[in-house]
């Protein structure tokens, strides 16, 4: 392309690999509102529909820490390729599902593709800036994918409602063949240390152990909580997890270093982190099925009102970036964890009314709240760790953070089951409020 040159090639890799992130993110917020007309077209049970949405996160936050160490051994380009490859294919398949198993296994291996090229699309950015232009590169990268984020709902809804639902997934590979295109153009490959093994054990620890203990919880309305095999799957995917943080310790070369978590700022973090994409799944999920199964609303008009949770979000952005160099961690993400407890209780107060208007100024609220749970956390872990950690560390947060998503969508399903979005919402309001009392001694004098 004789518009991209040796100057500005950088910055068509920064616009290019920000779409990764951004196509990442629209898949948080897109599905939700197209959820509803899933499930009529497919006779889904609640079950099954919400599948749909966790399919995706649980093979995504299983695999995600894997990525990165696969950019090692064979090439941040090729990889990055062959993961993009793979998302768009398996999104082409969910736009073509011929049934709800059909499409619910294509999520599976669309979020194995979002799990490779996630982590490598950061290790981009990072070799391609250098340190003084790489935070405002990074910025630049965070507000693409908030953009993606907040427009999501107002997509699906418009595909939904004008189109059809297959195209929230057919979008996808349009996408994702102009962000291969210059990547391939615009990378500049680096020497890179010998590759390091992947600790093979670990993953299937990792990955069997959430995968049971999801299942459990999203299953357990269908086969009853007093069923054997619900507790068994839930009893072995803890006692697995167990015995992977064990394994874990004694490794030189861990797929995660739960050893840090030894450092209270950097758990403290961690569950901040694990606590705001937890959060995200009520707001966009399950008050996309509430705006349409309880307020009556279009899937348009449910779009319009979920877009409401990340609106403020860029203001607020922006003015918790001024205050992270200023002021402590810990009034930051106290601050951040207060708001949501009031968002979410608003919402469990409100939600009998069935009153639009009423309910929607919770959503608003919640809006105030995430930058102050993102921002402070990946700088205070930044901080805790010494500069040779920074790189595991921010693999371990990613990690985290994706697996309160999967986590989230399974306790909201199990919470739902038992008593509506009421018990949804409350969930995540006493979360919440265990979350800040932590972080008031995990991050004392931070």
């Amino acid at each position: 392309m004789f518009f991209i040159t040796q100057t500005n090639r950088k910055w068509w890799l920064l616009g290019a690999v920000s779409c990764v992130l951004g196509l990442v993110l629209l898949d948080e917020t897109v599905v939700g509102i197209a959820l509803p007309t899933i499930q009529d077209s497919f006779d889904l049970s609640d079950n099954d529909a919400h599948w749909v949405v966790n399919a995706y996160l649980l093979s995504f936050a299983c695999l995600v820490a894997v990525g990165g160490k696969l950019a090692d051994l064979f090439g941040m380009l090729r990889v990055f390729l062959i993961g993009l490859a793979l998302f768009a294919i398996c999104s082409i398949a969910c736009g073509f599902a011929p049934s709800g198993k059909a499409l619910i296994i294509a999520r599976a291996f669309q979020g194995v593709g979002a799990a490779v090229i996630f982590p490598i699309f950061l290790a981009m950015i990072t070799v391609t800036f250098p340190k003084e232009r790489r935070g405002s590169a990074l910025a630049t990268s965070g507000a693409v994918g908030t953009t993606f984020l907040a427009l999501g709902p107002l997509v699906g809804g418009l595909f939904t409602d004008l189109l059809s639902w297959r195209w929230i997934f057919w979008i996808n590979p349009f996408f994702a063949l102009a962000v291969g295109i210059i990547v391939a153009i615009t990378w500049r490959d680096v020497e890179r240390p010998a590759g390091r093994r992947i600790d093979w054990l670990g993953l299937v620890l990792i990955a069997s152990g959430m995968c049971l203990a999801v299942f459990a919880l999203m299953e357990a309305d269908s086969w009853g909580w007093s069923s054997p095999a619900i507790w068994i799957c839930l009893i072995a995917g803890f006692v697995l997890l167990a015995i992977f943080c064990w394994v874990e310790t004694l490794l030189q070369v861990p797929l995660i270093e739960v050893r840090l978590f030894a450092s209270p700022v950097f758990a403290g973090s961690n569950l901040v982190l694990f606590l705001a994409q937890f959060a995200k799944m009520p707001l966009f999920v399950f008050v996309a099925l509430y705006a349409q199964t309880d307020l009556k609303l279009s899937p348009l008009m449910a779009g319009f009102l979920v877009m409401l949770a990340p609106a403020l979000q860029p203001v607020t952005a922006a003015i918790c970036a001024k205050l992270a160099d200023k002021t402590p961690k810990r009034r930051l993400v106290v601050f951040g964890t207060l708001v949501l407890i009031v968002s979410f209780t608003w919402l469990l107060v409100t939600e009998p009314m069935k009153n639009v208007f009423v309910f929607a100024p919770g959503l608003l609220v919640a809006g105030l709240a995430f930058p102050f749970l993102f921002t402070p956390t990946r700088a205070a872990i930044a901080e805790a760790l010494p500069e040779y950690k920074h790189g595991q560390g921010g693999g371990i947060a990613m990690t985290s953070q994706i697996i309160g998503g999967t986590v989230g969508l399974a306790a909201s399903s199990a919470a739902f089951a038992l008593g509506g979005y009421q018990m949804v919402f409350g969930l995540t309001a006493v979360l919440s409020i265990l979350v800040m009392i932590h972080a008031l001694f995990a991050f004392r004098g931070f």
